[in-house]
């Protein structure tokens, strides 16, 4: 039984919670209930459940159930949560390890390529080495695709960034806009949308085009701009005395459904984003602008000064760092 053909009903998840000696675990997203992320997921964890005859258990809470999107390691050392959903950079400012982590810039020409640091570079034993420092096990990353930047004026180029207004979130992909001589404004993204609509800003780093559709940042930005200034890294992650209760097997089954989730992600993902750029291109009027390879070269190498300033923050950030620069020159990238 695939995820797209899953049938069990909420009622059917929450009994299965009940069985002996479940695994009760409480996990929390990054993104809303109505997400295409969480729901997947909820599809992921009732799957499991079936999978071990309800020996694993997971109750999937929204983004911001129980606590923001920069505290779930911390909520769950605390107990508050069992596990997470979600993008190590939300952590850049915990650990400088997790921001390099959490966004590779420009160095990838896709994130299809970029995950492949994981299964053919080394990236998932590190990642995991990483991880466990907080007690934590990564089970599987997630699939998420390039970003865009939603913007008032043509930018057509890197030199065009010189000067934008830009709604950024801070850590790695600010500071690869900022080199570029984008003028940054940290905020949220309710204001920016608003924002925009004022002429505070001329463009914002959001997301991918489904969400900035969604979201209404194309009702006055008429161009989206895929610069490949953020690439994100999203994974799931359980408590390591969670993973450990596990027997072998179901720890087999979570990964396993964990990859199973990511590949329909990249599906379902890439699907939304294509039928989003149809209706900003005919109902909304957004011209799509794409880097040429020149461009990528030039953000690419702004991307390498970047991650040598935030290598130097410490022996994990560069260890990062490294092997990403040794999978990319394998690969022909450097």
């Amino acid at each position: 039984m695939t995820l797209k053909t899953l049938t069990i009903s909420a009622a059917s998840v929450l009994a299965m919670t009940c069985a002996a000696g479940a695994a009760e675990l409480k996990m929390q997203t990054f993104l809303g209930a109505n997400a295409s992320t969480t729901k997947a997921f909820e599809a992921m964890a009732a799957q499991l459940s079936e999978d071990t005859d309800g020996a694993v258990a997971i109750t999937v809470l929204p983004g911001g159930a129980v606590v923001g999107a920069g505290e779930t390691i911390d909520a769950i050392e605390n107990g508050l949560l069992d596990g997470q959903y979600t993008a190590p950079s939300y952590f850049a400012g915990k650990d400088a390890a997790l921001g390099v982590l959490g966004d590779t810039l420009a160095a990838y020409p896709d994130s299809a390529t970029r995950d492949r640091w994981f299964t053919e570079g080394g990236g998932l034993e590190l990642a995991r080495a990483l991880y466990a420092k907080y007690d934590l096990m990564l089970v599987c990353p997630i699939y998420w695709p390039s970003e865009q930047i939603p913007s008032k004026v043509e930018i057509k180029s890197v030199a065009d960034l010189d000067g934008i207004k830009m709604r950024a979130p801070g850590g790695l992909a600010s500071d690869l806009l900022s080199r570029a001589g984008a003028s940054l404004v940290t905020m949220g993204v309710g204001e920016s949308v608003t924002a925009m609509e004022t002429g505070v800003l001329d463009a914002t780093d959001l997301a991918n085009v489904a969400l900035n559709v969604a979201l209404g940042m194309h009702n006055q930005a008429k161009y989206s701009v895929l610069a490949r200034h953020s690439m994100a890294v999203t994974e799931m992650s359980i408590s390591m005395d969670a993973w450990n209760a596990l027997s072998a097997e179901n720890q087999q089954k979570f990964e396993d459904a964990c990859n199973a989730m990511s590949a329909e992600l990249q599906e379902t993902l890439t699907a939304e984003d294509a039928a989003a750029e149809t209706k900003a291109k005919d109902e909304l009027g957004v011209t799509f602008i794409a880097f040429g390879e020149e461009d990528a070269a030039k953000f690419r190498a702004m991307t390498n000064e970047v991650w040598a300033d935030w290598g130097a923050k410490s022996a994990d950030a560069q260890a990062v760092v490294d092997s990403h620069q040794a999978f990319m020159a394998s690969i022909g990238l450097n």
